[in-house]
């Protein structure tokens, strides 16, 4: 009787060994590959813009129209890093702070990434054509057509910047 714990204890540890163990992967915090917008001058140097900006996200299904606000009301904005639809066409209406309106119109191919089982997949883009209202904006250049990875500028957003005398 006195051997019946050890006995136990050892099928014990030697049945857990025919278990596969469980491991935490290393799966990335957001499976969200962003776009990255940065704001420059005509002369392309980075600004920032000073007023409020609001970034409304809009998804267009069949017969509906989506709204999401993406960014709110933000204040000395450089760049931006927005998510892009599944779908094959994505609109951002930038909103500014004295009522102006800009829509970013991105064309693109969606390719999923598959990481692995416990991770799931992942969406990356590839930008087909970018084009923009120039209300506020100069002009919209797609500098990196390939979206992967968040931390990469994928758009340059210029604007026009005039010289103030202090």
């Amino acid at each position: 009787m006195k051997k019946l714990p050890i006995v136990s204890g050892l099928l014990l540890v030697a049945g857990l060994s025919f278990f596969p163990a469980c491991e935490v992967e290393n799966c990335p915090p957001n499976a969200l590959a962003y776009a990255q917008f940065n704001f420059v001058d005509q002369y392309g140097k980075a600004v920032q813009y000073t007023d409020t900006l609001t970034v409304i996200g809009q998804l267009e299904t069949a017969d509906t129209l989506i709204y999401d606000t993406l960014i709110n009301k933000s204040t000395n904005t450089s760049s931006l890093s927005l998510p892009l639809s599944y779908g094959d066409q994505t609109r951002f209406i930038f909103q500014y702070g004295n009522r102006q309106r800009d829509i970013i119109t991105v064309n693109h191919r969606n390719i999923p990434y598959f990481i692995n089982l416990d991770c799931g997949t992942m969406m990356f883009y590839e930008v087909t054509s970018a084009e923009a209202t120039t209300r506020m904006l100069d002009s919209l250049v797609i500098t990196n057509p390939n979206i992967d990875n968040y931390e990469k500028e994928n758009f340059k957003v210029y604007f026009t910047v005039t010289a103030t005398n202090e």
